[in-house]
């Protein structure tokens, strides 16, 4: 293997696949990065074997071959080099020899057969997609993924396929995040992808308006945006059957504008950040909802203007859940839709549906 390439273009290329490199591994071969030259171009990988990244680069190819290099040092090696055009070689000895102006380097490689295979299968299900629609998708669901270790399941999003319709649904046993959009795609099915992959996927995504195709296959996510690969594996056993946690009515709908909403509740989270719970309690009568908390640091209580329909109603939430919630939404108003102080909550834009974000109370004595 022999070519040159553009410093600042690998340099690139390493640090994205790098997050697909495990932390800790009992197999030596997955600490290292797979560089693979082959026609005009540079393929550099990076796996932990339940995630995997790929980027492809432009590259001078003067001998196809292929090396894997050892991820860190080569990550902060090449981080050097930005401004350099780089010439890198695979000796005989079983070294990688880096070469940059009048300098050389050499780094340890692993066996190449060692390193895992990737296999492509062309008969998948797929679903179609503009990339900020995905973004938006990813963004407003694994907010509401679980990192619980004892159940893996709620550690990913339930990706379901009907028609031309995907619903995505994340929860931990405190709130739920519901999305739809609309798809084309290949049939109904479902997958739950793991709220890692979907973080990183939504960081390799650079460029609005394109068309992101998401294919699955067996137990495997596929996803190509521009020159970057995204593998995984997803999460296998059955999801938690969502729709029957859903209220169906509401005895009261209070609607309120986002902003306001959110700046009452970031400065009461602030206040119950010294509480275990951060719980931060809404008082609502007619036309003012009162937002406030109180810790041994101190109390906070403002009123916040409001539209409702029903009942007077007191119920409290930990206030971390709701900022999350209001600052990733868009839409100037929202609204909160009750039952009792010990029912779930359920919040939507208030133009939309498209997006339904559920919120269990906390108890208080009142």
């Amino acid at each position: 293997m022999k070519l040159i390439c553009d410093g600042l273009d690998l340099s690139d290329a390493v640090l994205k696949v790098s997050k697909a490199l495990p932390a800790k591994t009992p197999n030596p071969v997955l600490e290292g990065i797979k560089i693979k030259a082959e026609g005009d171009k540079l393929t550099v990988t990076a796996t932990d074997t339940e995630l995997t990244i790929s980027k492809t680069i432009k590259a001078e190819v003067l001998m196809d071959g292929e090396a894997v290099v050892v991820g860190r040092y080569f990550i902060d090696f090449v981080k050097k080099l930005e401004k350099e055009q780089i010439e890198l070689s695979r000796l005989y000895d079983g070294q990688l020899q880096i070469k940059y102006s009048d300098s050389e380097s050499e780094l340890q490689v692993y066996p190449v057969e060692s390193y895992p295979v990737i296999k492509k299968d062309d008969d998948e299900n797929f679903f179609e997609l503009k990339a900020e629609e995905l973004k938006d998708v990813v963004e407003k669901t694994v907010l509401a993924c679980s990192a619980d270790d004892s159940r893996p399941i709620l550690k990913g999003v339930l990706f379901e396929v009907e028609g031309d319709t995907l619903t995505a649904v994340a929860l931990d046993g405190f709130r739920m995040s519901v999305v739809k959009k609309e798809v084309k795609g290949s049939g109904n099915f479902k997958a739950i992808i793991p709220a890692r992959t979907l973080n990183e996927i939504i960081r390799v995504i650079e460029k609005e308006g394109e068309t992101v195709k998401v294919r699955l296959q067996k137990n495997t996510l596929y996803l190509q945006v521009e020159d970057t690969e995204v593998y995984s594996r997803l999460i296998e056993g059955e999801f938690v059957k969502y729709s029957h946690i859903l209220p169906t009515s509401f005895e009261n709908v209070v609607t309120v504008n986002k902003d306001a909403m959110l700046g009452s509740l970031e400065r009461a989270t602030i206040v119950a950040k010294n509480d275990r719970y951060n719980i931060v309690k809404f008082e609502i009568k007619e036309d003012v909802m009162t937002v406030s908390s109180k810790s041994e640091i101190g109390y906070v209580t403002e009123n916040v203007p409001i539209t409702l329909k029903g009942k007077d109603l007191v119920i409290a939430f930990n206030g971390k859940y709701l900022t999350e919630y209001l600052k990733i939404i868009k839409d100037s108003h929202v609204s909160f839709n009750f039952n009792s102080p010990i029912d779930p909550c359920i919040i939507t834009p208030a133009q939309k549906n498209e997006f339904i974000y559920l919120v269990l109370p906390v108890r208080i004595n009142i």
